[in-house]
């Protein structure tokens, strides 16, 4: 399928090239786009209101307390937990305008495709992510504020998603098609406000 290509080209970006305050970057449009998936992720909820699966899959992303770091704590959306200490370490303020509009771009973008396309772009994140997490993963630079934190955040992801019975299990029934070609254009145009991703 031609969206598999666009995953593809996010999945082999540059990501072992990012240094610290690229990963701080990363971790702002991270948050990005946790608040969207929370938000399309209700979407797909008001679809599929009688899918067993998909409730039980929500219920670990959405209003839960499985991501607990340092002083955090708390129950809500996973985007809560970036929110947390993206404001505990100011970090927003250490960036670029030019990532946060990435980011604003993003979420205006996404909120113009179809209810039944967002709702597909969970059950196909499900799939996807976990490996481009694990390519994020293997940059360097991980020591400076909120990084261990962001780090945290991306091993939960993966082990929620892959584990046997996990989150990718739940909704791999679900139709994933090219419509999701869009949807992964919008999110590699967000990226190219981090640079060194795209350098050789």
């Amino acid at each position: 399928m031609k969206y598999k290509q666009i995953v593809k080209a996010i999945r082999e970006l540059k990501w072992e090239n990012l240094p610290a305050e690229d990963l701080q970057k990363l971790m702002i449009l991270a948050e990005y786009s946790a608040r969207e998936f929370a938000e399309s992720l209700r979407i797909a909820l008001q679809i599929y209101p009688e899918n067993e699966e998909l409730q039980e899959m929500a219920h670990g992303e959405i209003n839960t307390n499985n991501l607990k770091f340092k002083d955090y704590n708390g129950r809500g959306d996973h985007s809560h937990f970036l929110e947390y200490f993206i404001a505990k370490y100011k970090i927003n303020q250490k960036v670029s305008s030019e990532v946060i509009s990435a980011g604003d771009h993003y979420i205006t973008e996404i909120r113009k495709l179809p209810k039944e396309v967002r709702a597909m772009s969970i059950f196909s994140r499900e799939q996807e992510l976990p490996g481009i997490f694990q390519r994020i993963l293997q940059a360097k630079g991980w020591k400076a504020q909120g990084l261990p934190e962001f780090k945290y955040y991306l091993e939960q992801h993966i082990l929620l998603d892959s584990s046997s019975g996990g989150h990718s299990d739940l909704v791999q029934d679900f139709l994933v098609d090219d419509r999701m070609e869009k949807f992964y254009k919008i999110r590699l145009e967000m990226y190219k406000s981090i640079v060194k991703l795209f350098n050789n």
